[in-house]
């Protein structure tokens, strides 16, 4: 046990003997992470949890398939449903991110970063998907979510119409086709 304590004090005369060079390295590596760190430039990310009804969405496509896809297969359809590029071009015009694009490249340039950059991940709960979008203009990240939403929702509206008056299509010829068959009917009594 003496040993210990007399290798111990040793250690801490070396360390009171040498302070001044401890310090010194201490604040130049303070200084250089916190250079480090204002260098990095700022990232903000906006994100929006969306309730979708997959099998809506995804009946047509899978419409051959024999078993349904787990979750994860779920969301890469999903995401390559509504991550389009005629989608991620209605998005810049929404989100006025054309406004400095000079030249079809630099619009094909937006396009394909934020092709890459958009991401749609399944939350904890059935049929709600988190958007999410990074930028180093909060402003931008906001709108081009809020936009991607906005589209999501006008498409579902659209679809939803269409399967709405699809119903209502077929509910009238039924209807036509019974009146039919009474009108059979009742000429026979």
């Amino acid at each position: 046990m003496d040993e210990l304590i007399r290798q111990a004090v040793a250690i801490l005369r070396g360390m009171w003997q040498r302070r001044w060079l401890g310090i010194t390295v201490a604040w130049v590596v303070g200084l250089a992470s916190a250079v480090a760190v204002m260098v990095i430039p700022d990232k903000y990310e906006a994100s929006a949890r969306v309730y979708v009804d997959t099998q809506s969405i995804l009946k047509p496509l899978m419409s051959g398939l024999v078993t349904m896809p787990n979750i994860d297969q779920q969301v890469m359809l999903l995401s390559r449903t509504l991550i389009t590029r005629p989608n991620v071009e209605k998005l810049i015009r929404m989100a006025d991110l054309d406004l400095k694009i000079e030249s079809k490249k630099d619009r094909d340039a937006l396009v394909d970063s934020l092709l890459a950059s958009l991401k749609i991940n399944n939350t904890s709960r059935d049929n709600i998907y988190s958007v999410t979008y990074r930028d180093s203009q909060p402003e931008h990240a906001k709108r081009v979510v809020q936009s991607l939403v906005s589209i999501f929702v006008e498409s579902n509206l659209g679809s939803a119409r269409k399967d709405s008056e699809a119903a209502r299509k077929f509910l009238d010829q039924e209807i036509a086709g019974y009146e039919k068959k009474l009108e059979a009917a009742e000429a026979r009594l």
